[in-house]
């Protein structure tokens, strides 16, 4: 009971501490914390005869009366074990925060706090040239090890919240880009704030198996980043046709992960499909709006620094999406959605697909004679995967990157890339939108099923705890993914972006 009073009385001095915090955030956003799914958009050569919505597989296409972003992408899942660390040797500074939270951490419970502000603009290009999204997004997380505070072994309580700021034009971005690719990277933050986890987490069998159960989203377990930058490091397949979003949205989940040998590991995972929540607070826990489930195993391997010069991690899942979804195209009678309004559109039970990643590095200034983890290094790093039905929107895509760390002498943590993303549409994706083109006035011309997005990035630190990251893209043969009921073909894109990290924690001295 001594316990407890003393930890209550220091979560006290911290709700009255923190408290300022989210007050920005609610200041900025406080217009948004409602977001309406009809929020109307710029028209964009769309006749009268259109504006009813066709529901496509991931996404809705409809006219820009509405908006038909349904599957808002936002940074990548692991966030803060992904990041590289701030500092090469972080020891907290003891000061106001530190003298209040260490108390609560030699019971277990821990704190991490991160933000991050987010800039894209295609300043050529795409369907509507010079659009601009900005953002930010503050992540708050705790872990409560439950063994030192009850001791229950083996289990910890796992919380995140995510508060969303500064938002700029997060409803009208991919359709003013429209590519599948570019137009999916930035986030897209509808509300204020999102309760991004809350989970159970029990270890079993000397840490070999462990087990987790509640809110989250399993994209915080598989296709770990393992790039040097967030925002063109995703997979559009894992979203668009598994139907797993990112890690802010959290649905009802259980994953179990298994580790066969220290550097090989199996693990699964169900969770529930649910498009709904991206309109919601995370804390409206009921099915209602469950489409289905998704389910994913996994073999993966993984070696660090801590056992390798040259490290190296590989990742070969499956994954099948039970919900049911309408065909992009065709009509029961065989026909298309867009001129048949008489017929009911096709359905389909379930989506399956493969996917492969891993990262590898390959050559090291020092010649591997230590395992320096911020020596300068080259890594490469890809994946590629497919759907395996021809009515997924996403057919097949495949990425290849490479950077290079610490290239300059007092810039440990700096690294410098270049990646290659393709991607091809499903047939009848590609359809659809060369009918949509047509109908909206323009020749009919299908886009191409195959692209390309060439980009350079950077990952550098502008000072300790304050981390920025440029990239620069050059998307080949874009398409109308995003923005399907226009006559225009869009020319090559040129986008560029900007991603600034301040490690709030670190800053203030967590323990």
């Amino acid at each position: 009971m001594q316990r407890i009073l003393k930890i209550l009385g220091t979560c006290c001095i911290i709700t009255s501490v923190s408290s300022s915090f989210p007050a920005t955030a609610s200041a900025t956003s406080s217009q948004n914390t409602s977001v309406d799914k009809t929020v109307p958009a710029p028209a964009t050569n769309t006749p009268v005869a259109t504006r009813q919505p066709i529901s496509v597989i991931g996404h809705k296409h409809t006219n820009p009366d509405v908006d038909f972003l349904a599957a808002p992408n936002n940074i990548s899942p692991k966030i803060l074990p992904s990041v590289p660390v701030s500092v090469v040797d972080y020891k907290p500074r003891k000061g106001f925060f530190y003298n209040v939270l260490k108390p609560l951490k030699d019971y277990g419970i821990t704190f991490h706090a991160l933000l991050i502000d987010n800039f894209v603009s295609n300043v050529a290009g795409g369907v509507k040239p010079g659009a601009r999204l900005q953002n930010a997004l503050g992540v708050i997380e705790t872990n409560i090890d439950l063994e030192k505070l009850l001791g229950w072994k083996g289990a910890q309580v796992h919380f995140g919240e995510d508060i969303f700021f500064l938002r700029d034009n997060d409803k009208h971005w991919s359709q003013q880009v429209g590519d599948n690719i570019v137009g999916y990277q930035p986030p897209h933050l509808f509300r204020g704030n999102y309760l991004s986890e809350l989970t159970l987490d029990q270890k079993l069998f000397k840490n070999k198996l462990e087990v987790e159960f509640g809110r989250a989203n399993i994209s915080r377990y598989f296709l770990v980043p393992n790039c040097n930058q967030i925002l063109t490091c995703f997979k559009d397949i894992w979203s668009q046709d598994a139907g797993i979003s990112t890690f802010v949205y959290a649905t009802w989940s259980g994953h179990a992960i298994y580790h066969i040998t220290p550097e090989w590991y199996v693990q699964a995972a169900a969770a529930e499909v649910n498009k709904t929540v991206f309109y919601t607070n995370g804390w409206q826990w009921d099915t209602d709006g469950a489409s289905g489930a998704a389910g994913v195993g996994e073999i993966a391997y993984k070696r660090g620094f801590d056992k390798s010069a040259y490290p190296s991690m590989f990742e070969f899942l499956g994954y099948y999406n039970s919900s049911t979804v309408t065909d992009p195209i065709r009509t029961t009678n065989g026909t298309s959605q867009l001129y048949d309004k008489h017929s009911a559109p096709l359905r389909h039970t379930g989506m399956s697909g493969i996917f492969l990643s891993g990262q590898q590095y390959v050559w090291r200034k020092d010649h591997g004679t230590t395992r320096d983890p911020h020596g300068m290094a080259l890594a490469v790093y890809g994946g590629a995967g497919t759907d395996f039905e021809t009515y997924a929107p996403i057919q097949a895509e495949a990425y290849l990157g490479a950077f290079v760390q610490a290239p300059f002498a007092g810039h440990p943590l700096d690294s410098y890339g270049i990646q290659f993303h393709w991607s091809k549409l499903g047939p009848r994706e590609e359809q659809f939108l060369g009918e949509a083109n047509k109908l909206s006035g323009g020749d009919g011309k299908p886009p191409g099923a195959d692209h390309l997005v060439a980009d350079m990035h950077a990952h550098v630190f502008l000072m300790p705890n304050v981390a920025f990251e440029p990239s620069l893209q050059y998307v080949i043969n874009p398409n109308t993914y995003y923005a399907p009921m226009t006559a225009k073909h869009p020319h090559d894109v040129v986008e560029v972006g900007a991603t600034l990290f301040v490690y709030l924690d670190k800053m203030a001295g967590f323990p």
